[in-house]
């Protein structure tokens, strides 16, 4: 073993002190939680600084009785559980799962409370550094459940215990609950997982189809093979969305009799609309330009996003009873004190729609363009002369998009020009996604990296060219921007018909201007609040301002938070199947013309298949302790240094976390009520060889029986779940009823009801049923 300090403590002050002061890096010996076997084996997720003695604490072993029932000390023995005679006459289930752990020399060391506490035993998260190295799982910094892909015999056949935080989801700027909703479509449940969806993101068929895919790179089936394509399934759900709009896009229940306005129909405009019409307001958009969709219609070329998929996105809103305004421009048409006296509040959603200028010599030359009014102009069906040469300055997503529009409309040559390098993950890499650098390549796009413009050479009034100096940074460490240049290196002068500069956007200065002066009934959110950004963090930027709008209004019904999966454990499971091929039009095809979607999407059998490649990534490592579920069974409570809980509360697991106690948290006692007269009390559990295994499965129950009916009944479940499983169907199908075999038969299938098994566990199933049965018949 490695070196420790050893602490033998003489009070429970004592110890909760010394847990203190080591921060979670030392571990309490309590008898019973093996931990000395694991030190030696050096398998903890991290060898503890210390090692924290309570055996030698005075007055926590006790077996006490009252009129309210039965208390133990947390360092009370097994074995004096097992042969104590008040608990073997009135707890014999108690007694009897006691008498069930391991070896009596074992019995002899091992405390109530060790057994409570101890840690869980799977053989991967048990595995011994000496042979090999650690195997590394969820509960060692590790990515995904080993068990899940491999040897899971004796694991979980209820699912998994779930990851506090998962990769995907925090990496999300909408925190969208992305397991929970593929969850959903695994089982073929499509219409719920779009109601999941929806409550974090109203756009789903415009995020599925320009999403920068923040959460991909972090799915954990990446470790594995490939990461799902969380985006593809997503363009898919809204898809399904838009073509049901009816039966997701619904007017509220109740109204609130609050009115909204909002100004800009972009993707915060309309994210906002959705949330605030959802609570029951009035809301009206206003939109200066003739069709709603704000950027997302006028700046986003059609190949990425289809203009009718906005356009369908807009009509749904509008049947949830949302009115929108066009043509009219807030400032110019209508002045926002007007809108301030008209509505209750107001939702600033304006955009990014000014372009930001080179201030170089020739910039005001004609044939040069600014990209967003260029984008505008040739989404709004304007045809714009570019000629068979053109230049594009900048290196963003806009650049990008701006250089493949031209190229669709026929320019036989662009050439992108940039002060960012093309060195993936450098401070001063280009900001345009590397897939839509890769598309631009593919489709003959020229990208010139580190170049700054000097001038825009014209003639005759005209652009036809630009004179570029060397850029040796563009940022600062700290990512300021301040682009540095060489002057000494020689110069690269390129001819072009016309130049369009796309190096950034900001408000219009007098929203902008009205976003911080507009008083407490003015709200903003999207671009025009954090600066250019996505959809999607456009999307959450609203949501978040929608929340304190509904704070500031008061309404009796609050904005709906994210729909949680209702289930206790997560659906975790592992199928070898590869990622989803997207055929994608080849770039010949591509430069066609611009309205033609480049990448076409899955179908429902596709969006279904790639759904049950994610993991759901949790821990099926079972719960080990033989006396917990007997705990649950008899209603017991722990005590805690800092609080009283019920058993069940007591073992609410996660991926991680085996029971609730902190870093600094002690047992100090168990509480059980008097069970009620007359109840029948069985503990039954199967192993493999008796007595010194751990449970395969096992069943306690308490059984209420009056004049040969049940009148109360709680049956608990061990060694198939993450914690102990209460049968809550099965005991609801025995109360107010006669026990006999055909009910017994029905509610031993009701407790297995909602199994999960894994590739090797399903024989679990079997035999837990057939102990429920036996419990129930007595």
């Amino acid at each position: 073993m490695k070196s420790f300090t050893h602490h033998n403590v003489r009070s429970i002050r004592e110890a909760t002190r010394l847990l203190k002061k080591y921060k979670g890096k030392a571990k309490v010996s309590a008898g019973g939680t093996d931990l000395i076997g694991a030190l030696k084996e050096k398998s903890l997720p991290e060898y503890p600084e210390a090692i924290i003695n309570i055996k030698t604490i005075d007055g926590l072993s006790y077996v006490k009785e009252d009129e309210k029932g039965l208390k133990i000390g947390a360092l009370t023995k097994l074995s004096e559980i097992a042969d104590s005679s008040v608990i073997k006459e009135k707890y014999h289930l108690l007694s009897e799962a006691a008498k069930s752990v391991a070896t009596p020399q074992v019995r002899n060391m091992c405390t109530i409370g060790g057994n409570l506490a101890q840690d869980v035993r799977c053989w991967y998260y048990r595995y011994p550094d000496q042979l090999g190295g650690a195997i590394k799982c969820l509960r060692k910094d590790g990515k995904s459940c080993n068990a899940l892909m491999g040897d899971n015999r004796y694991h979980s056949i209820f699912g998994a215990a779930a990851l506090t935080e998962y990769p995907c989801t925090t990496h999300c700027p909408a925190k969208t609950n992305i397991p929970t909703y593929l969850g959903k479509i695994k089982k073929g449940n499509l219409a719920e997982a779009a109601r999941l969806l929806i409550d974090f993101n109203p756009l789903p068929a415009v995020t599925g189809r320009v999403c920068p895919v923040f959460c991909e790179p972090e799915c954990n089936r990446s470790e594995l093979d490939d990461a799902v394509a969380i985006h593809c399934i997503e363009r898919g759900v809204g898809d399904h969305m838009l073509e049901r709009p009816g039966d997701y896009f619904t007017p509220p229940k109740t109204e609130t009799r609050k009115k909204v306005a909002v100004i800009g129909s972009g993707p915060a405009g309309l994210a906002a609309a959705f949330y605030l019409r959802r609570s029951g307001h009035s809301v009206t958009v206003y939109e200066r330009l003739p069709e709603a969709g704000g950027m997302l219609l006028y700046s986003i070329p059609p190949y990425r996003l289809p203009k009718d998929v906005v356009k369908k996105q807009v009509q749904a809103l509008k049947g949830m009873g949302i009115k929108f305004e066009l043509g009219v421009d807030v400032g110019s048409d209508v002045a926002l004190t007007d809108l301030k006296q008209r509505f209750d509040a107001v939702f600033l959603a304006g955009g990014t729609w000014k372009s930001l200028q080179l201030g170089v010599p020739g910039e005001d030359a004609k044939g040069v363009y600014y990209a967003l009014d260029y984008l505008k102009r040739i989404n709004a069906g304007e045809k714009v002369p570019l000629g068979g040469k053109v230049i594009v300055i900048g290196g963003g997503s806009v650049a990008v998009d701006s250089a493949r529009t031209a190229r669709r409309l026929g320019a036989a040559e662009v050439h992108l020009v940039c002060l960012e390098c093309r060195e993936p993950g450098s401070k001063d890499s280009m900001l345009a996604l590397d897939s839509e650098i890769r598309e631009a390549e593919e489709e003959e796009m020229i990208i010139h990296p580190s170049l700054g413009v000097k001038e825009i050479i014209a003639k005759d009034g005209k652009a036809t060219g630009i004179e570029t100096i060397a850029c040796i940074s563009v940022r600062e460490p700290d990512g300021t921007f301040n682009p540095r240049y060489d002057a000494a290196c020689s110069a690269v002068s390129l001819r072009a018909e016309s130049i369009i500069v796309a190096i950034g956007q900001t408000s219009e200065p007098s929203l902008a201007t009205a976003s911080k002066k507009g008083g407490k009934a003015v709200f903003a959110g999207g671009d025009m609040l954090s600066g250019p950004s996505t959809v999607i963090e456009a999307v959450a930027s609203a949501r978040q301002a929608v929340l304190a709008m509904e704070s500031f209004l008061g309404g009796d019904q609050p904005l709906e938070e994210p729909s949680k999966t209702g289930s206790k454990f997560i659906d975790s499971s592992f199928e070898a199947i590869p990622r989803a091929i997207i055929s994608e039009l080849s770039p010949s095809e591509r430069v066609k013309g611009i309205n033609l979607e480049d990448m076409p999407g899955l179908s429902i059998s596709e969006i279904e298949t790639e759904a049950r490649r994610c993991f759901n990534c949790g821990c099926v490592a079972v719960s080990p302790s033989d006396v917990a579920i007997s705990l649950v069974a008899l209603d017991a409570k722990i005590k805690t240094t800092k609080r009283t809980v019920t058993a069940q509360q007591f073992f609410n697991t996660s991926a991680t976390e085996s029971t609730i106690l902190g870093p600094d948290e002690l047992i100090t006692e168990i509480q059980i009520p008097k069970p009620p007269v007359g109840a029948r009390q069985n503990y039954l559990k199967f192993t493999l060889r008796k007595p010194v295994d751990f449970a395969i499965a096992s069943v306690a129950s308490v059984i209420t029986i009056k004049n040969g009916i049940c009148t109360d009944a709680r049956i608990t479940l061990g060694a198939v779940a993450p914690e102990p499983v209460r049968a809550r169907n099965a005991e609801e199908i025995l109360k107010g009823r006669a026990i006999d075999e055909a009910r017994a038969t029905l509610a031993a299938a009701e407790a297995l009801g909602g199994v999960n098994p894994l590739q090797k566990n399903a024989y679990k199933v079997e035999i837990a049923k057939t102990l429920v049965k036996r419990a129930i018949l007595g």
